[in-house]
């Protein structure tokens, strides 16, 4: 794969895990420590991150690097999924953590 296309996969994972989140380019750009307009270059493909970059991204947004430089054509529906849910815990009162965890583990069992 060539570098260019990284880039952009990369960006693109970053820019649909922020937008999943309803997070704006600044405020990721300030919770990462790093200028709005690159990280507008990052989630466009234009830059290519150094995997520091990456590290400090996947930590403001709460997610595992891994869940945004992964290259594997299959991890996209599920990096894409994996963002849904994020966001959707991310929106459950705390109070109410531990039923949705019994939930999704009852599911998961069923799905085996």
């Amino acid at each position: 794969m060539e570098r260019s296309e990284l880039a952009r996969r990369i960006g693109s994972r970053i820019k649909e895990n922020r937008k999943s989140q309803h997070i704006s380019q600044e405020e990721l750009a300030f919770k990462a420590d790093m200028h709005p307009s690159y990280l507008g270059c990052v989630e466009r493909g234009e830059k290519c991150p150094t995997i520091e970059t990456v590290f400090r991204i996947s930590e403001a947004l709460g997610v595992p690097i891994s869940l945004l430089i992964s290259v594997e054509g299959a991890d996209e529906t599920v990096s894409k999924a994996r963002a849904r849910i994020n966001a959707a815990v991310d929106r459950i009162p705390p109070e109410k953590l531990t039923v949705f965890a019994d939930t999704i583990e009852k599911i998961a069992k069923l799905t085996e």
